[in-house]
C-alpha cells in the first residue's frame, strides 16, 4: 500500500531537463534577483533541486529533545469524526537514542483493537502507565493511519538518531524507509513508486512531466522572514486523462533569502486507479531555535483506499515546542 508521505524534497536531474525547465519558469517579480549580483534563476533552481535543509530539519526533529502535542481524527464518508486520539508528551534523546513518553492521552471511538480495549478496561488505576504498556504492542490500532504516524513521529520503543545526513538507521521499519525514499527522491528522472501493479513516475522536473505543471518563483514574508517561493502546480487546463499522468498535484516551498533554509512546504498528492485511490495534503511549518531550523507544526489530511486495507480518511495535527538545543 502507499506509505504515509510525510517527507519531501527536490534533488538534481539531467542538464537537458533543466534547460527546458528554465524556459518555462514564471517570475512573480522581474527584479527578484537584482539584490544579489551573482544569484541567477539558474542558481535558484540549482538550490531547489539540491536542497537538503528540509531533510535536515526532520533530522533535527528526532535529534533534539522537545515537547509534542498531537490530534488525530478518523473521519467517515460524510466527514463525521468516528474516532480520535489526542496525546502530548516529551521526546527524549540520550546517547544518540531517542524515545517518546506520553504525559497525556485521550481517545474516543474504536481507535484501538478489541484486545487493547479489554486491557484498558481491566486496568483500574487510571493514573498508571497503561498507555506505556499498550504502546509496546504491535498492531494495537484498529486503523493503519495512527500506526504509520507512530513509526514516523512517536518512537515508543526507541531508535538510534544522528544529526548527519546519510546516517539513517538501517534497521528502521520498512514503512519509514519507504516514506523517506519517496519523500527525498522525488525529482529524479528514475524515481518510481510501484504499488498494486501500478508504476507511477514522481519525477516532476523531468522533461516528460514538465508539460503538466506550472513552475513559479516569487517572494513572500513568512513570520517576519523574507523568503523566496517556489511552486510546482498542475495546470488547470489539463484533461482528466492528463491529470491521470500526475501523482503530485502541488508543491510550494518557502526559502529563507539569507541562507536558503526551507521554512515552509506544502504538497498535495492525488491519484485514481482501478486498484488505488488516494488524496493527501501535507503542510510543514519550520522555525528557528538557537539558529537551528526545526519543524514547529505538521498538518496532514488524507484519504486512501488500496487493496487488502479498509479505506481510511484522517486528519492529523502535530505541534512541536520547547526544543532543547545547546
Amino acid at each position: 500500500m502507499y506509505r504515509i508521505l510525510i517527507l519531501i524534497s527536490f534533488i538534481s536531474f539531467s542538464a537537458a531537463a533543466q534547460d527546458q525547465l528554465l524556459k518555462i519558469i514564471m517570475l512573480d517579480e522581474v527584479e527578484i534577483f537584482q539584490d544579489k549580483d551573482s544569484f541567477s534563476v539558474e542558481d535558484f533552481i540549482f538550490y531547489v533541486k539540491n536542497d537538503t535543509t528540509f531533510y535536515k530539519g526532520f533530522k533535527h526533529l528526532r535529534y533534539y529533545p522537545h515537547f509534542y502535542k498531537s490530534e488525530l481524527k478518523i473521519i467517515d464518508k460524510k466527514k463525521n469524526m468516528i474516532a480520535n486520539l489526542d496525546r502530548s508528551g516529551t521526546h527524549f534523546v540520550k546517547n544518540n537514542r531517542a524515545w517518546v513518553e506520553d504525559e497525556f492521552t485521550s481517545f474516543s471511538g474504536k481507535v484501538y483493537t478489541n484486545k487493547i480495549m479489554r486491557m484498558m478496561r481491566k486496568n483500574t488505576d487510571t493514573s498508571s502507565s497503561v498507555y506505556a504498556q499498550i504502546n509496546k504492542f504491535k498492531g494495537k490500532y484498529k486503523y493503519y493511519t495512527p500506526e504509520a504516524f507512530d513509526k514516523v513521529f512517536f518512537p515508543y520503543d526507541g531508535l538510534s538518531v544522528s544529526i548527519d545526513i546519510g546516517s539513517d538507521n538501517a534497521s528502521e521499519d520498512k514503512d519509514v524507509r519507504d516514506a523517506k525514499t519517496i519523500g527525498f527522491s522525488i525529482g529524479t528522472s528514475d524515481t518510481e513508486q510501484s504499488k498494486g501493479g501500478v508504476s507511477k513516475k514522481l519525477a516532476i522536473f523531468d522533461e516528460s512531466m514538465q508539460k503538466y505543471y506550472n513552475y513559479r518563483i516569487g517572494l513572500t514574508n513568512y513570520k517576519g522572514t523574507d523568503c523566496y517561493t517556489f511552486s510546482c502546480i498542475v495546470k488547470e487546463s489539463l484533461s482528466e486523462k492528463e491529470l491521470g499522468k500526475t501523482l503530485i498535484r502541488k508543491i510550494i516551498s518557502y526559502f529563507d533569502k539569507d541562507n536558503f533554509n526551507v521554512l515552509y512546504r506544502e504538497y498535495v498528492f492525488s491519484y485514481r486507479h482501478l486498484l488505488i485511490d488516494l488524496d493527501m495534503q501535507v503542510i510543514v511549518y519550520f522555525g528557528y531555535e538557537n539558529g537551528i531550523t526545526v519543524p514547529k507544526n505538521i498538518y496532514y489530511k488524507g484519504f486512501w483506499n488500496v487493496p487488502f486495507y479498509k479505506a481510511e480518511r484522517a486528519e492529523f495535527n502535530l505541534e512541536l515546542t520547547d526544543y532543547q538545543i545547546p
